[in-house]
């Protein structure tokens, strides 16, 4: 697989396939081509590294290795190659420059491991590698076996167990979010509400993985110029619709909150709108956190405080 090692002395790569393969992250962009999508993640999911997801949202797409380990005999230095040319396709039917990716793997061979992450820039893939000697964390996983509970757990230590692991796990899942954003509520129920901004910027919500997306783009009533900017805005009744109108011309920053149902915060985005001043197709994309009390989505001037306070 080409590379940018990290390292000053540059040494051959192992040949063959690896001993050991692992596949993980998450592949999210905007579908610019949806067939030609799903025809790429199919011809991704042959090239030896095993199978891959698609899930549309919209007009949004996630991808995802459908198996963190995978069998390595099939992925040598051609599937390797022909991987980054399959890869490269999805990233070609995506919209250009929207297009995020956290997709990794891990090649362990006899001697050195390699871990790579493939970045996209501007439209192109760049995999960056690093190669290190081979640990002892690194060696393959072992095959299940094919009988029996696991490490030796006799059926009735295992009934007894189970309820105590499951109570642990479920803990674990609610201290660290998951279980909010597994239960979030649906993005359509959502009110959304656009504050001091009125019709000036319009905002729109999708949920994908368990998160929100929340998308802002030129309103309505929006100014096409500084006249109609400065005609708003000696309009404005109050200091709040003023201040609304100063941000929009200059292109400042904005928050974007979740809100419950009695309107307290419970998580805060901020929100650069500099780039609707120059193309009116332009989109600003926040992702704040799933919640199951989430009721509003709203854009505020100013930082809630409280939260803010909360965070640190």
């Amino acid at each position: 697989m080409s590379e940018a090692d990290a390292g000053s002395a540059p040494r051959p790569a192992p040949g063959g396939a690896p001993q050991a393969l692992i596949f993980d992250g998450i592949v999210d962009g905007r579908v610019r081509d949806a067939r030609g999508l799903r025809d790429a993640v199919d011809q991704l999911s042959a090239c030896g590294a095993g199978a891959f997801r698609v899930d549309f949202s919209g007009g949004r797409y996630n991808l995802l290795p459908v198996d963190t380990h995978v069998p390595p005999e099939r992925f040598d230095e051609a599937a390797q190659s022909n991987f980054l040319d399959r890869f490269q396709a999805v990233v070609d039917a995506s919209q250009p420059e929207s297009v995020e990716t956290t997709l990794r793997c891990k090649l362990v061979y006899e001697d050195e491991v390699a871990e790579t992450l493939f970045v996209v820039r501007g439209a192109a893939v760049e995999p960056v590698t690093r190669r290190r000697p081979r640990g002892g964390q690194d060696a393959p996983a072992l095959p299940p076996a094919a009988e029996g509970p696991p490490l030796g757990i006799r059926r009735r230590e295992l009934l007894l167990v189970a309820p105590l692991l499951l109570l642990a796990g479920g803990l674990f899942a609610w201290q660290s979010g998951y279980i909010d954003r597994v239960l979030a509520a649906r993005a359509e129920t959502l009110a959304t509400d656009p504050g001091p901004f009125g019709d000036m910027v319009s905002l729109s919500v999708e949920r994908s993985w368990g998160n929100y997306q929340v998308t802002l783009t030129r309103g309505p009533g929006y100014p096409e110029d500084p006249e109609a900017l400065a005609a708003r805005r000696d309009a404005g009744a109050t200091l709040a619709l003023q201040a609304a109108c100063a941000v929009v011309g200059d292109g400042d920053e904005l928050y974007v909150q979740l809100q419950n149902a009695d309107g307290k915060v419970l998580e805060q985005q901020p929100a650069r709108l500099r780039r609707l001043l120059s193309d009116p197709d332009a989109e600003v994309v926040v992702e704040l956190s799933g919640r199951v009390s989430v009721a509003a989505v709203t854009l505020s001037l100013s930082e809630d405080e409280g939260k803010a306070a909360r965070k640190k």
